[in-house]
């Protein structure tokens, strides 16, 4: 019951409210020092939204703790992105374009055991980092994700409900950890596709790599993982969002 409750209050109430209250509340123990566990924010052109993602991520106790590194990767910005995230991450890597691209680039060069994924302009509740990590201390476990709600004020009740809905079927790139022996087995993100495509993305990244990961391993599907998305992607909400979704389709953004 307890959990039907939070949801609902998570697609009910602001995010901000729903965060506080409702997915803050349950006391995780991860041994951090079994797997080298790493969250990667692939970035570009995200000034005016990556430092409120990366507070959400930097007071979690495992980064607090220095237990789980943070880690910026940017497609080489032409705005400020870099300098604002300087301050709260453990390094940052620069790529060329492309959310596959960037994200295969990172796990080489860094090589962690487990990758959790974040996006910016996201909301990440404070156990969400103890949530997707603590199946991995199951060997046959390959990936974990959780929910994705609004944060946006203007999207309505029926867009969050079909959003939270929907966000359990499939691997949320902005809400999932991956096992990198397992991503290396199943060839990694296909690079190849049209990564300006949102379709073929999302038929990649949360689809396809969910299925080829089924094949060798578990997936956990964790509910109190909770992220509070921005609808900066869509329009017709703000006119701050219909700028940024001209500037993606024209190739300035992801």
């Amino acid at each position: 019951m307890g959990y039907f409750v939070d949801k609902f209050a998570s697609i009910a109430l602001p995010a901000g409210v729903s965060e506080e209250i409702y997915t803050s509340r349950r006391n995780i123990n991860v041994d951090y020092n079994a797997l080298d566990y790493e969250i990667h924010v692939a970035t570009y052109n995200e000034e005016p939204y990556i430092a409120e993602t990366l507070k959400s991520l930097y007071r979690q106790k495992p980064i607090q703790n220095d237990n789980v590194k943070l880690i910026l990767v940017d497609s080489r910005s032409g705005d400020r992105t870099v300098e604002k995230a300087r301050r709260y991450v453990d390094d940052i890597i620069l790529t060329e374009e492309g959310l596959l691209t960037s994200r295969n680039e990172a796990i080489k060069r860094r090589n962690p055991d487990v990758v959790l994924s974040a996006d910016a302009g996201d909301l990440y509740s404070r156990g969400w980092i103890d949530e997707l990590a603590k199946p991995f201390e199951h060997n046959n476990v390959v990936a974990s994700y959780g929910n994705v709600y609004s944060k946006d004020p203007k999207h309505t009740r029926k867009q969050k409900l079909k959003h939270s809905v929907v966000n359990t079927w499939n691997l949320p790139g902005n809400n999932s950890a991956i096992r990198v022996d397992a991503l290396k087995e199943v060839g990694m993100f296909d690079e190849s596709i049209d990564q300006t495509d949102l379709v073929e993305m999302v038929l990649e990244e949360q689809i396809f790599t969910k299925v080829e990961l089924s094949t060798v391993g578990k997936i956990s599907y964790r509910p109190y993982a909770s992220v509070y998305k921005s609808q900066r992607r869509k329009h017709n909400t703000t006119e701050e969002n219909d700028e940024y979704k001209k500037q993606q389709e024209q190739g300035d953004r992801f």
